[in-house]
């Protein structure tokens, strides 16, 4: 798996105290990253309601994943989200984000999050150009 020095990421560092600490694994054979997320009360939008952009992150945190899985250094250039059902502070939410396909430098996933009950909260299409480095501020 592709690893940054660093591990204050947002969504995924287990160093940064304000941050998600997403744990995900991953499929080889499916190229799938999955895992469990629950929501605390600092996350909320609108009472007991996780935030929109919290959605967000974990649907692009776990499509970045796919990527570092595969080896494949890339930043996401878009991110198009179907909001189904509100996704609730305190319940369990299952993530899954697969593989779907690369073309020149163009890579792109899908991710889903479903609900405790099985229903599919929110889903997502990124996309991902491939890099050489991290693009670093001048």
């Amino acid at each position: 798996m592709l690893e940054y020095e660093d591990n204050i990421c947002f969504a995924c560092g287990q160093e940064n105290e304000v941050g998600l600490k997403i744990k995900l694994k991953f499929d080889d054979d499916t190229k799938t990253a999955y895992g469990e997320f629950t929501a605390h009360e600092m996350l909320e939008g609108v009472p007991n309601i996780i935030h929109s952009g919290i959605v967000a992150t974990l649907l692009d945190e776990t499509m970045v994943t796919v990527n570092k899985y595969l080896e494949v250094m890339a930043i996401t250039s878009e991110l198009t989200i179907r909001y189904l059902q509100p996704a609730f502070i305190g319940e369990n939410l299952y993530i899954r984000g697969w593989f779907v396909k690369k073309s020149k430098r163009v890579i792109e996933n899908r991710a889903e999050i479903e609900n405790e009950m099985g229903k599919i909260v929110a889903r997502a299409k990124g996309k991902y150009i491939e890099v050489d480095e991290i693009p670093q501020p001048e």
